[in-house]
């Protein structure tokens, strides 16, 4: 079991950094804002809404992220961390909403995961069908306290994955250097892929324009 959780833990969040190529500050971001994505509770759908946001932010924001380290952040929420990390996100939403004032009686965790798996367990329900389900369970049935408390969680987290992906990144990269015998400037230049610098297109030259200058 253990050897096997360290493979995967290995092949989905640790490899894709290891063999990423792309600046720094973009795999930090990437990181950052899919693991702000992970600690929703989007259950199903958080690979299409990373890409979503990708999409956005690269061609209307003009701002970039590294989407593989994104969609590879997304898989820290999995079949197998979903209910205890969805559970947190109820309790501390319960705790922020409801403690001061007294109402309800707090969820255990078995009765959270028994009505999960009761929506999710039908025979025949393929995977779009639970993914429906299971956002109607989880914004209706357990509401606003599921939302509020994953927030408490997705954003401060979100933030400090910036810094400590920079750091471990740049750590990593001057290892890679000097096992190369190079300096890690060098290494940069020869390894790190940079975009090119995208021009606008100059405007065309109307009516009494004057000329462009010749070079």
């Amino acid at each position: 079991m253990l050897p096997t959780l360290r493979r995967l833990i290995y092949e989905h969040l640790i490899r894709p950094f290891q063999e990423s190529h792309a600046p720094v500050r973009e795999v930090s971001w990437g990181a950052a804002i899919g693991m702000l994505i992970a600690l929703t509770p989007t259950v199903g759908a958080q690979m299409y809404i990373t890409a979503f946001v990708w999409v956005i932010c690269r061609y209307i924001v003009r701002f970039r992220f590294n989407l593989p380290i994104a969609i590879a952040m997304v898989w820290i929420s999995n079949p197998v961390t979903m209910l205890p990390i969805y559970y947190i996100f109820l309790k501390t939403g319960d705790w922020a909403l409801y403690a001061f004032e007294g109402l309800g009686e707090p969820m255990t965790y078995a009765q959270f995961k028994v009505q999960l798996a009761a929506a999710l367990d039908h025979p025949g329900m393929d995977w779009s069908s639970k993914l429906v389900v299971g956002v109607q369970l989880l914004f209706w049935e357990f509401g606003w306290p599921m939302v509020v408390g994953s927030l408490f969680w997705a954003a401060p987290l979100a933030v400090l994955t910036f810094p400590v992906t920079a750091v471990g990144l740049h750590w990593y990269r001057r290892k890679l250097a000097k096992a190369e015998g190079i300096s890690y400037e060098e290494w940069n230049r020869k390894h790190v892929s940079r975009h090119p610098v995208e021009i606008e297109p100059a405007a065309p030259l109307g009516p009494g324009s004057p000329p462009a200058p010749e070079k």
